[in-house]
């Protein structure tokens, strides 16, 4: 009997920490938190804090799985539902459009990476027909001097830039995939 209820309990805990994993929770002493202190712009337009987003950053990595609500704590003197519904509405078109942004970004850079990919080896290929026909003309020698390693570079590069944006861009389109996903919800300290 005891060992089920330990069972029970162990589900329980589990439980629990899988919820906890899927939430976010933040406290802030008032709105303006959430806010940059440089833009005086109301909530509608603000931007939205570097520090605060940092901090969301920092805590959606700490976890694979989606985050289903991220909850912002205030005292409850300083609640205001009107503004609440604002700043809610602000910070999901702010995921939105930075997700939007990344993706684009990612797929803009891979095409250009890919072109200059494709042009490197048609340099390529063009130095090795040059190299083929065996003349003695010196445009051609320069035409082989000069296509052989464009070629290469053209390839390396592009495909170093391509692996290093993709890299550079997955956290990020991560990040906001979640965020997009989460419900903002205000609760009480």
């Amino acid at each position: 009997m005891l060992q089920l209820i330990k069972h029970s309990h162990d589900e329980e805990e589990e439980v629990q920490e899988q919820n906890a994993a899927s939430n976010i929770s933040l406290w802030v002493d008032c709105y303006d938190d959430i806010f940059s202190d440089f833009d005086l712009r109301p909530y509608t337009s603000r931007n939205i804090s570097d520090d605060f987003l940092r901090e969301l950053r920092k805590l959606s990595h700490e976890t694979d799985s989606h985050i289903d609500e991220l909850r912002l704590l205030l005292p409850e003197r300083a609640r205001d539902k009107t503004s609440e519904t604002i700043i809610t509405k602000r910070l999901h078109g702010h995921f939105i459009k930075n997700l939007h942004y990344f993706q684009k970004k990612k797929k803009t850079e891979g095409k250009k990476d890919v072109m200059l990919s494709l042009i490197g080896i048609f340099m390529m290929v063009c130095a090795g027909y040059i190299s083929s026909m065996k003349s003695q003309t010196v445009s051609l020698h320069i035409l082989l001097v000069v296509f052989e390693p464009a070629g290469w570079f053209l390839v390396w590069i592009s495909m170093e830039h391509l692996i290093n944006t993709t890299r550079k861009e997955k956290p990020e389109i991560e990040f906001y995939s979640k965020m997009t996903k989460s419900k903002t919800v205000f609760l009480n300290t």
